[in-house]
């Protein structure tokens, strides 16, 4: 306060610091206390349209999931064993094989003879070490002085892409060279031989029970594998068979093993969603409801009361889902329909019965189909999901409601600040001005008392 009065009147009191305070606290009830509840209203709005932005995006990813077709390409394969595994990609024909008779691939595996450690030398001079697989030649040379390790490094360098070479250690003073070829099939048979005047020690050689009975054997022979797929002999050089059929693997895990596999269409996928659609809508239509209600003989009011830009939303998705198209077809007879309350219920039982009836009239019906003469006609729920785009899109209607509502806040709060300045500028004003009253008048005071004295002191004497 720029100054300080302590009363206004000549002494009655009739102005005082705190009378100028409850004036200056009537203005502010009357004209910044309006204001303050208008950005409170604002604040709750503002809160209120990010909860309907946030719901209505929930439900427009379930209407998008259901107005894709690639949901109703899902597949689910029954049938698989310990024996065969087989995976669908989405879109495969929906269809029905047996696997019998499997017989795994394998791959070639070769052993050397036993050196003495690690660090024992593999020749007794210079030479090329030949490594062939696949089709493909390997050479590696080696010295007097390449050791058991060094010849392991120096096939990883050459040869590493098509084997895994290691050491392997089977007793006391026993180290073998272990080949392993990293694909299986027959092709992956590995095989080494020396050059013309090579010197490789006897371990390095192709084994000979009668010649060299310390040498290179063949742990695991190279081998494809083979099946017999709804009664026809199938060979492939992998475990693992893609090429078969369009979209479907086919892993063959145990020998002697044998399935009946069914692919068929996902319908949980779809009926999941249907789920989840209930209950998003259904959380969707009770804050619309709350926030729009007017219950003024029981005082609740919602927040968006006679708001008809947000009550046009619950209307014109209620209207989705009680659609009717021009083939007579609705949500209602798959399932899914509002009860007398408005609350969203899905019968599976019901859904089930038109899925298994005609697959193909259900995906028309939800996500669109295309007829003989190339004309594509939307689905329920590509409908649906451009409505609610128009709700929920960057330009969009909540994005607009938004900012509007913002730009509201701040508009607010200018006005605010505004008042407040005027209002505590006039204040300081009345206060400066009764502060300067009160002084000339305390002065008036004080020449009245000292006069007053004279006159007393002149009576006194006359009398």
């Amino acid at each position: 306060m720029a100054g300080t009065v302590s009363s206004l009147g000549i002494g009655s009191s009739v102005l005082t610091a705190d009378v100028i305070d409850k004036l200056k606290a009537a203005d502010t009830a009357n004209i910044v206390t309006p204001i303050d509840n208008k950005i409170t209203l604002q604040a709750q709005k503002e809160s209120a349209l990010n909860l309907l932005s946030s719901l209505l995006s929930s439900i427009k990813a379930n209407v998008s999931s259901l107005s894709d077709d690639t949901l109703y390409q899902k597949r689910t394969v029954s049938g698989n064993s310990d024996a065969v595994s087989v995976t669908a990609l989405s879109g495969s024909a929906i269809q029905s094989f047996s696997i019998t008779d499997t017989v795994m691939a394998k791959k070639g595996i070769l052993e050397s003879g036993a050196f003495s450690s690690t660090t024992a030398t593999v020749s007794s001079g210079s030479g090329t070490m030949s490594l062939a697989i696949d089709g493909q030649t390997f050479d590696i040379d080696y010295t007097a002085s390449t050791t058991l390790t060094d010849l392991k490094e120096s096939i990883a360098s050459a040869a590493g892409e098509k084997v895994t070479a290691s050491i392997l250690q089977t007793g006391a003073n026993e180290y073998h060279l272990v080949l392993t070829s990293k694909e299986t099939g027959a092709d992956q048979t590995i095989s080494l031989s020396d050059s013309v005047g090579g010197t490789l020690n006897n371990e390095l050689k192709t084994y000979d029970i009668t010649t060299n009975p310390t040498g290179v054997q063949s742990i695991q022979t190279a081998s494809d594998a083979s099946f017999k797929y709804n009664g026809i002999s199938i060979t492939r050089a992998s475990n693992s068979v893609d090429d078969l059929i369009v979209g479907v693997t086919i892993n063959l895990l145990q020998d002697a093993g044998s399935t009946n596999i069914s692919i068929s269409q996902n319908t949980t996928a779809i009926s999941d969603e249907l789920k989840n659609l209930a209950t998003s809508y259904n959380t969707l239509i009770k804050q619309l409801d709350d926030m729009t209600l007017s219950d003024l003989a029981n005082g609740k009011v919602g927040i968006f009361n006679g708001d008809n830009t947000i009550k046009a939303i619950k209307r014109e998705v209620t209207k989705m889902i009680t659609s009717v198209n021009a083939n007579g077809d609705s949500l209602a007879q798959y399932g899914i329909g509002l009860d007398q309350k408005g609350t969203m219920t899905f019968t599976k039982s019901a859904f089930d019965t038109k899925m298994s009836a005609d697959p193909t009239a259900l995906e028309a019906f939800f996500s669109g189909s295309t007829d003989a003469s190339g004309e594509y006609t939307e689905g329920v729920f590509g409908n649906f999901n451009t409505l609610l785009d128009s709700y929920t899109k960057s330009s969009g209607l909540m994005s607009t409601l938004l900012d509007g509502s913002k730009n509201e806040t701040k508009t607010l709060n200018s006005e605010r600040t505004r008042a407040s300045a005027l209002l505590t500028a006039r204040y300081d004003t009345m206060t400066t001005r009764f502060a300067m009253y009160d002084a000339i008048i305390s002065k008036i005071n004080s020449q009245f008392s000292s006069l007053q004295m004279q006159i007393n002191a002149m009576s006194d004497s006359s009398s």
